[in-house]
């Protein structure tokens, strides 16, 4: 049951980054997602209290169902509007204005809550999408992350996400190996060898080759160029000593709740991704 309801809070929060791009089309998306996530919930209910439905049934039919079994969704009459709105846009092609889009995010987020303590006693922000991680060590920082955020401590939650960063770029390895740090050294044998100081032509060379093996990686796993970017410029500098211990160098201090919860869900996104291919 777990699994099921984690995967309607995924759902959840990927609508609510639609419902933040502000544009009619992303409105749209997020309204969908929103369904999804709604009626995903109302069926996982349905096998969990074992109800009686009709054979291939749909969402509306199935709320009349849940109802009747003593086991009604909180808010109905909001769901029932969201799925219509679903319907104007996934299949007449009605753009909504992104207003709606936030008022349909805040019906569903009110139904699932108050559905999720009625019918299984789970409280909504307990549920945490970082138990979809397979990776011990990232999992391990993006939990500390969640800890950090729930005590507002953004910063140190935008530190624990760098190292978490780190480990799940690290894991796709696999995939295209990460430049030879041997490179960047040749700025300093040249140094050696030409009698000056401050030459970086080879140090340049590593980074930029190394972003671009990030962004690859990155595009082949379907992360947004928003997203990249978020979480190239988003968090701070994490380096690790040949000793194993991490060193956090803060970028800025104004981290906010939002832009963390927001790098939470793109690791865990990449993280995901790159489960299904292995």
């Amino acid at each position: 049951m777990v699994p099921q309801l984690l995967l309607v809070k995924r759902l959840f929060i990927e609508a609510e980054a639609y419902v933040d791009r502000a544009d009619p089309v992303s409105a749209g998306l997020s309204i969908s997602l929103l369904q999804d996530a709604t009626e995903l919930y109302v069926w996982t209910l349905i096998k969990e209290q074992n109800i009686a439905v009709k054979d291939q049934a749909g969402f509306v039919s199935n709320l009349d169902s849940v109802q009747k079994a003593g086991y009604p969704m909180p808010f109905t009459a909001r769901l029932l509007e969201l799925n219509r709105a679903r319907v104007n846009f996934k299949h007449y092609g009605n753009l909504p204005a992104p207003a709606e889009a936030r008022k349909h995010s805040g019906y569903a987020e009110d139904s699932l809550r108050e559905a999720m303590k009625n019918h299984f006693a789970v409280d909504f922000d307990d549920l945490t999408l970082v138990d979809l991680v397979s990776d011990l060590a990232t999992r391990q920082h993006l939990r500390a992350a969640e800890v950090h955020l729930k005590s507002k401590a953004y910063s140190d939650a935008a530190g624990e996400l760098a190292i978490a960063k780190h480990h799940a770029f690290e894991a796709l390895g696999q995939y295209i190996p990460r430049v030879d740090q041997g490179l960047a050294d040749a700025d300093r044998l040249l140094n050696q060898l030409s009698g000056g100081t401050g030459v970086t032509i080879f140090s340049y060379l590593a980074e930029y080759l190394d972003l671009l093996r990030e962004s690859s990686l990155a595009a082949s796993l379907q992360l947004s160029p928003e997203d990249f970017a978020l979480l190239q410029m988003g968090l701070p500098w994490a380096s690790k000593s040949y000793s194993g211990k991490w060193t956090i160098t803060l970028t800025r201090n104004n981290y906010t709740e939002a832009e963390c919860q927001r790098v939470l869900i793109c690791i865990i996104n990449l993280c995901i991704r790159l489960q299904s291919r292995s």
